[in-house]
């Protein structure tokens, strides 16, 4: 027969396993799920957790100089994930965009983590309805 002791060690065990499991699992993130082909290529070139990484060469192949506003504007709302269906959180999606006059500075989320999101921010510049200027970096925001 099982002794008393044994058994709490065992249960003790198996639930360390599963909080390790889901620190683990969650502190990583789970794949973006997503359709855009920019936030596909930004996770790609910072799979570790890079913040404050420069992206502006990956948003430029996107967003190049000369794109139409209307265009780049509706590039910028297509660029999204579908959040994770996590167990034990509830993932926050940090989607934004504001317009001022000849610029748009847009957050996207990219990565959700139960421990914080990993975004991107897009900044373009508009000279006679025509991209300009472009900035793109990864910013991570922990909770």
């Amino acid at each position: 027969m099982v002794s008393k002791g044994r058994l709490i060690g065992i249960m003790f065990g198996l639930f360390a396993l599963v909080c390790l499991f889901a620190t683990y699992d969650f502190s990583r993130g789970r794949t973006t799920d997503t359709d855009s082909p920019l936030i596909a290529d930004v996770l790609t070139a910072s799979r570790a957790k890079e913040c404050g990484r420069d992206a502006t060469e990956i948003a430029g192949k996107y967003f190049p100089v000369g794109m139409g506003r209307a265009e780049a504007e509706q590039l910028l709302a297509q660029t999204v994930i579908r959040a994770p269906k996590p167990w034990f959180w509830k993932p926050i999606d940090e989607n934004s965009t504001q317009a001022d006059g000849d610029s748009v500075e847009a957050l996207r989320t990219i990565k959700i983590t139960a421990f914080g999101n990993q975004l991107l921010r897009l900044y373009l510049g508009f000279e006679n309805g025509k991209v300009h200027k472009l900035a793109a970096e990864v910013v991570c925001r922990f909770e």
